[in-house]
């Protein structure tokens, strides 16, 4: 079972709202910096897809060397999506194309259906983490130096 509750605020916009004390982790891990390298073995469409967003999120704080096996799996899941979507489309039957033929000879609902909406709960769920869609980005603050993100005491004092 999950957390109860909504998700935690981050630390730095507890200290700016006043929150206690002893309510403020002040020992909260961050990143270290560093390069954000796309991991070894990803599929050629999936890395395409790394390569269309990973610098922008880079550039935006919102990609750090700790995410980078989660938005491996975000990109995986648009490229395994993207793919049931093209043999879903090209398999059409004399049913239609969310249906198909079973084993036993019955009308059974097409398999690439199921996981197309599985991949789009994957991707829903990893994307909310990098701030994928406009409800997403509304709890999301970036730093407004160029700098990029503020580190150590500074991120909390900012």
């Amino acid at each position: 079972m999950g957390q109860r509750g909504p998700k935690p605020r981050p630390t730095h916009l507890k200290v700016v709202a006043g929150e206690q004390e002893s309510r403020i982790n002040r020992d909260e891990p961050l990143p270290t910096e560093g390069e954000v390298v796309a991991p070894e073995g990803m599929s050629e469409a999936a890395r395409a897809i790394w390569d269309e967003l990973a610098p922008d999120l880079i550039d935006k704080g919102c990609l750090t060397p700790w995410d980078v096996y989660t938005f491996e799996a975000f990109c995986q899941a648009v490229a395994l999506y993207r793919e049931c979507r093209d043999l879903l489309y090209e398999g059409q039957s004399e049913y239609g194309r969310f249906v198909e033929r079973g084993a036993a000879g019955g009308v059974i609902k097409s398999p690439y259906h199921q996981m197309m909406r599985d991949h789009v709960e994957t991707m829903a769920k990893l994307g909310s983490r990098f701030g994928f869609t406009p409800g997403d980005r509304a709890n999301l603050r970036l730093d407004a130096s160029d700098n990029g993100p503020a580190q150590g005491a500074e991120r909390l004092l900012s």
